[in-house]
């Protein structure tokens, strides 16, 4: 059963990034959930972000996230810790936007509140299932969650609410209350709580209530298991242009590594040869099922990507 080792908050106002503590001293195969909600659109970019003009990887994978009428953002990201990691923090970057003068949204920097969850590593934890839910109007004072459509052993939900303090509760008698963090009303007001659910079935859709809510809510789940075998997904990096056309020029794509193993050694690698391929211990591309012995010498590698649970 996945198991939390703890959780910790974080805000920051009118900031260009946000360093969120995890919840003590991830080791080795300790996974690291960050939910993290913003009062714009702003670009958001997870600590180690990598593009098409960094040479690594980057080592974090994003969950689903979602943008409210009133502009505000809730995303969610995971991170399981390997032998290159170090610290018990993780920041994220805010891109402002360019002041262009012809009428674009300029945002030089954001509000913004984070949680974090930490699993507990030994019991080989994964990400099962994620979505993210919100309503299309504002003055919505209950809020419900996309369902989960695999029963899981943990589930977790974020609730994000912009302009308000608000206090969260779950319909669900079986959830608890994992951790809630609130920016001041004098810094414009933000909330955001996290609910733990153990043994969430198929199906799994709660409803959170909010007495003094006001605004827009957003609802994010995720699911874990530490069900074997998983799926490893090799580590990426976001490239642009996805076309060649101004409407394309901006949206990026992930473009995943492949990770191979020779003789013990790992490295990721893009645009290997045939006798590359054939000469290597082992090939580990995107997707690919690996078993738990797999998992602990990647992890142990530092080599990057994450794991996918599948029941």
């Amino acid at each position: 059963m996945p198991a939390i080792k703890g959780s910790d908050v974080a805000t920051a106002t009118a900031a260009t990034s946000i360093t969120v503590p995890l919840g003590g001293p991830p080791s080795v195969g300790d996974l690291v959930v960050v939910f993290l909600g913003v009062r714009s659109e702003i670009i958001k970019h997870q600590p180690g972000w990598a593009s098409e003009f960094t040479a690594t990887p980057g080592p974090w994978f994003p969950l689903e996230s979602f943008r409210a009428p009133d502009s505000s953002t809730l995303s969610g990201w995971y991170h399981t810790w390997n032998a290159s990691d170090s610290g018990n923090t993780a920041t994220f970057t805010f891109v402002p936007a360019p002041t262009l003068g012809v009428g674009d949204k300029d945002i030089p920097n954001v509000n913004a509140v984070a949680v974090s969850v930490l699993f507990d590593g030994t019991l080989l934890t994964a990400l099962l299932e994620h979505n993210i839910y919100g309503s299309a109007q504002d003055l919505v004072m209950t809020a419900l969650s996309s369902p989960l459509k695999l029963p899981a052993q943990r589930a977790l939900h974020g609730v994000f609410v912009n302009g308000t303090t608000a206090n969260w509760t779950d319909s669900d008698p079986s959830s608890g209350l994992v951790t809630q963090i609130n920016l001041s009303t004098a810094s414009g007001g933000m909330s955001l709580a996290v609910f733990k659910r153990t043994s969430a079935p198929a199906g799994y859709r709660p409803m959170f209530l909010s007495a003094d809510s006001s605004h827009s809510p957003i609802v994010a789940a995720a699911s874990f298991s530490d069900n074997q075998p998983q799926l490893y997904n090799s580590p990426y990096i976001e490239e642009a242009p996805m076309g060649m056309n101004a409407l394309m020029a901006r949206y990026r794509l992930n473009r995943y590594f492949t990770v191979l193993n020779n003789g013990g050694t790992f490295s990721a690698q893009r645009y290997q040869s045939t006798d590359q391929i054939a000469a290597a211990t082992q090939v580990f591309v995107n997707n690919q099922p690996i078993t738990s012995t797999d998992r602990t010498n990647i992890l142990n590698s530092g080599v990057g990507g994450d794991f996918k649970a599948v029941t």
